[in-house]
């Protein structure tokens, strides 16, 4: 007993037994402090040192508690991205710049960023396909001469990966693999996905001359903590938030293989693809990107960001209101299309059934050619921005050129290629085939040489589908419009509250939640009044969105409001366009009797999007569905749950946001 008082004393934060766990022992009572026997306790007394990878993470207090909870003599960390704010700051011993990486060839310099400033992802993920089949090239040659083997890959962000995350605007890794397989004649075995759910990597070794892995697909799950010196090519397929992904994943294509150069430029280089970006911005993510994987001589003439530490989160059960919590369900009504062997004679509108189905594909032509022939480059433009070292003061630097395309190749124009281009607009390859070979014919004969239709066959291919997609689209809502004034076609409730054909708003949200959400409040900083749930979060409003909520939460005619496309599986709408409609806001306003209401339907759009080809669309669709909104609100017989008294579809824009707000009724 006296000999644990002393070595308590000595050393305070040993762990001790609990007395009412270890009860008497030969009719003696234990000792009123008993040390336990624990490699926790040995470690305390030995005083270790303790070396922590990826050091940065372990700033938390919980994670400081831990680790100074073993008595260290010395703490040593391993980061990227020492920690410099905050009370507990690193103490910078060794520093390795990006410089003597470079020299000890461990790193693949420079980085060359390529912008489509005109296509979309499909164009860019062909642009880094093909990069990819040229360092392949170079691959198989140096394998040839020297006997070192390299197999480039390409590496795909997404912007979505969920399986039930398909249905929406955004880019999903399906979408991707298909493009991939379809399009651009990519291997199944070739191919993995990358996510928090699916790991199609599993203990692959991707340095394997037996591997057959050359595209691996991922959103966030190899942002960190991931390299493979086989990744050459990088393509971001997220254009909203390309600049934070490039400045999250340029470090997962640097690793230089085997640490050694080859000689060959192409494969001592590394690659970026994207699209409708600006190249200075994205040039500035790259630096970003290499100040955080711990190079920051190389972007030295960039601002410093802090180090990321450990951000918890944890999940979030969220009510209505209390005054709205006695609605039982509340219903919107969805596009149908009639279907006479269904129980409630109706179906939701398929696009590829109902829409493209019944198009007359044999009436599509490449109605510009003549004029496309009239403005053709005898070499194809891509921007590329490298990034490299300064010789003198040893900075990140970057030029922007124009590159032009290679020499007609061996295998010609590759038309199987250019056909496959075509099937998102055309769906049948022998229609892609007829427009294609009409449109080649035609450029032939006035005088195209076979070099200038390679050189431009990419955009000859971007402006053809531009072209179909006008005709398509125009010959596709005629279509709509026509089954609408019919009857064929329907916006409405069925009678059944139990049919998976009606939309039920959910009753509660359970969402992930980081210490560093703010809820919204109104402009002046008191708490929303109106919001349909108790709790919403700033980061799921821009500023568009937010200056709506501030005019939906005081307005007197609002009896609650709800920011429908978050949090829960969103409410959509199926038109003569492909992509479904995704609205913003659901507002439920008094109507013209007591206990009534009606409800609003709106969707906000920045002011750079007027006249957007994409807000027209929706603008017109929301027009065309008010107009017969009054068959949405009869569901036969049997009266749904807060059935309304009528519904509107609104367009919000910027810069007449409260005058679109006031033709709404709602003020």
């Amino acid at each position: 007993s006296e000999a644990n008082e002393r070595l308590l004393v000595a050393v305070p934060n040993l762990d001790e037994n609990d007395l009412g766990e270890m009860g008497w022992k030969d009719g003696i009572l234990p000792s009123s402090r008993s040390i336990k026997q624990s490699l926790g306790n040995v470690l305390r007394l030995v005083g270790p040192i303790v070396i922590i990878d990826e050091g940065h993470r372990a700033y938390s207090d919980n994670a400081r508690e831990t680790l100074c909870g073993f008595n260290p003599q010395f703490i040593i960390e391993l980061s990227a991205t020492p920690n410099t704010n905050g009370n507990h700051r690193s103490n910078l011993l060794v520093s390795v710049p990006g410089a003597d990486l470079k020299d000890e060839e461990m790193i693949k310099l420079p980085i060359n960023i390529i912008n489509d400033a005109q296509g979309d992802w499909k164009q860019a993920l062909t642009l880094a396909h093909e990069k990819l089949n040229e360092l392949q090239k170079e691959a198989d040659a140096l394998q040839a001469s020297d006997g070192r083997y390299i197999r480039p890959i390409l590496l795909v962000r997404v912007e979505r990966t969920g399986k039930d995350q398909r249905e929406s605007i955004f880019i999903h890794s399906e979408d991707v693999r298909e493009y991939l397989l379809e399009r651009l004649g990519a291997r199944e075995e070739e191919i993995r996905l990358k996510t928090a759910e699916i790991d199609d990597l599993g203990s692959d070794d991707l340095l394997a001359e037996t591997s057959p892995v050359r595209y691996i697909i991922t959103k966030d799950a190899l942002r960190e903590g991931w390299d493979c010196p086989f990744a050459y090519v990088l393509a971001i397929l997220s254009k909203t938030t390309a600049n934070t992904a490039l400045t999250q994943m340029v470090g997962r294509v640097l690793r230089q293989p085997h640490a050694q150069i080859t000689g060959r430029q192409p494969l001592d280089e590394c690659y970026v693809f994207t699209f409708e970006q600006d190249v200075v911005e994205a040039v500035e993510s790259v630096r970003r990107g290499l100040q955080e994987e711990g190079m920051a001589d190389l972007a030295s003439s960039v601002k410093s960001s802090p180090g990321t530490g450990v951000i918890s989160s944890h999940e979030e059960t969220i009510q209505r209101r209390e005054a709205f919590r006695h609605v039982a369900a509340i219903f919107l009504p969805r596009i149908l299309h009639r279907d006479s062997g269904t129980a409630d004679g109706y179906r939701v509108l398929d696009y590829e059934r109902d829409i493209l189905g019944e198009l007359d594909w044999g009436s599509f032509h490449f109605q510009v050619a003549e004029e496309w022939a009239a403005t053709a480059r005898t070499t194809a433009s891509l921007t590329m921005a490298v990034v490299d070292i300064g010789d003198a003061d040893k900075q990140a630097v970057f030029e922007v050129t124009e590159q032009g395309d290679a020499d007609l190749p061996e295998e010609g124009l590759g038309i199987a290629f250019l056909v496959r281009q075509l099937l998102d607009v055309i769906p049948n390859p022998w229609q892609g085939m007829r427009v294609l070979s009409e449109t080649l014919q035609t450029l032939r004969q006035r005088g195209m040489t076979e070099v200038q239709l390679y050189a431009n066959r990419l955009n000859l291919v971007h402006s053809i589908r531009f072209d179909l997609q006008q005709q398509v689209n125009s010959a596709a809502e005629t279509l709509f419009r026509r089954k609408l004034e019919g009857g064929e076609v329907t916006l409405r409730l069925v009678a059944s509250p139990t049919s998976d054909l009606n939309w039920e708003l959910a009753n509660i949200l359970k969402i992930d939640v980081s210490d560093e959400d703010r809820p919204l409040r109104r402009k002046d900083g008191i708490p929303l009044h109106k919001s349909l749930f108790e709790t919403i979060y700033q980061r799921d409003f821009n500023s568009l969105e937010k200056d709506t909520a501030w005019y939906l939460d005081p307005a007197e005619s609002v009896h609650w409001w709800h920011r429908i496309a978050v949090n829960q599986r969103s409410y959509s709408l199926q038109g003569w366009q492909r992509n479904r409609v995704y609205p913003d806001f659901l507002a439920c306003l008094h109507g013209t009797e007591e206990g009534k209401f009606r409800f609003s339907v709106l969707e906000a759009k920045g002011e750079h999007l007027l006249g957007n080809a994409d807000t027209e669309y929706k603008r017109k669709l929301f027009e065309l569905l008010t107009a017969h909104a009054e068959t949405a609100i009869r569901a036969g017989e049997m009266e749904l749950v807060t059935q309304p008294q009528s519904i509107t579809f609104t367009m919000l824009l910027a810069d007449t946001l409260t005058q679109d707000l006031a033709k709404a009724g709602i003020r």
